[in-house]
């Protein structure tokens, strides 16, 4: 899964976060509903003090890893947690996987209808403009 939001409005996302995510294609846009600062709103700053690499020792299943970085307009301010653990062992702290799934419920709707919109599109050659 991949999701990117910036203040402008950009929205990248693919996946769903599911095993079968790697099938889902990645959508691009520019979106003026918020995402960027409704997903603000849901983070504690409180964890910034936690920046960096945590790596559980003794996973189990395939290696997961949940990479969040957040970057200031100006290229000055930049935190990055990475999170590498087991898929049937500890996951990631609540609090950085709360931010996932944060931004997958705020995306979604954009996401499930931007898959639906280029569906639609799909073999109508008179349409390539759009």
């Amino acid at each position: 899964m991949f999701i990117l939001l910036e203040k402008r409005g950009t929205v990248h996302r693919k996946g769903s976060g599911g095993t079968q995510g790697a099938d889902l294609p990645l959508m691009q846009g520019i979106s003026h509903d918020g995402h960027f600062e409704a997903l603000m709103m849901t983070v504690d700053e409180s964890i910034f003090q936690f920046a960096g690499v945590l790596k559980f020792p003794d996973r189990v299943g395939r290696e997961c890893r949940l990479t969040i970085i957040f970057n200031s307009d100006n290229g000055e301010v930049d935190y990055s947690f990475r999170v590498v653990y087991g898929e049937e062992s500890q996951g990631p702290p609540m609090e950085l996987a709360q931010i996932l799934i944060n931004a997958v419920k705020i995306t979604d709707p954009w996401y499930q209808r931007q898959i639906t919109e280029a569906k639609e599109s799909e073999g109508k050659w008179w349409e390539f403009w759009k």
